[in-house]
């Protein structure tokens, strides 16, 4: 969990910013989020189910927060698989994605985890059994 004051980035304000944190983390960064600033929340890694926002930080700061769970809607509409997979991979065949992937051995995955639990890791990795 990163504190309120690892926050500070000076002036800069964001129009888009991507929560995959929750908690108290996603109330803190709405003050960094430049007016007509745009959260959209894909996880709680922070584990913090309790937490709300209050919206009238969204209001007065002409901000706004879109919920996205793939793993909540798809069961629900199974029909939106094909569409968005195919979007997906042109995106990624585009460009438009930055898909980056660091390989490590098997035998590194000790390591490997350490570093996502430092948060070290900048992309993903991906661990295979070839030396």
């Amino acid at each position: 969990m990163v504190a309120s004051e690892d926050l500070a980035v000076g002036d800069q304000r964001f129009d888009v910013v991507v929560d995959p944190v929750g908690g108290r983390l996603r109330t803190d960064t709405l003050r960094v989020m430049a007016p007509m600033g745009r959260m959209l929340l894909v996880g709680n890694a922070s584990g913090d189910w309790e937490h709300t926002v209050q919206t009238n930080a969204l209001w007065g700061g002409n901000l706004a927060m879109l919920g996205f769970a793939v793993g909540m809607c798809l069961p629900a509409h199974p029909e939106q698989a094909r569409p968005a997979a195919e979007a997906a991979l042109k995106a990624v065949g585009q460009g438009l994605a930055d898909m980056r992937t660091e390989t490590m051995r098997l035998a590194e995955a000790g390591q490997a985890h350490r570093r996502l639990e430092r948060g070290t890791v900048n992309g993903q990795i991906l661990l295979t059994p070839l030396p």
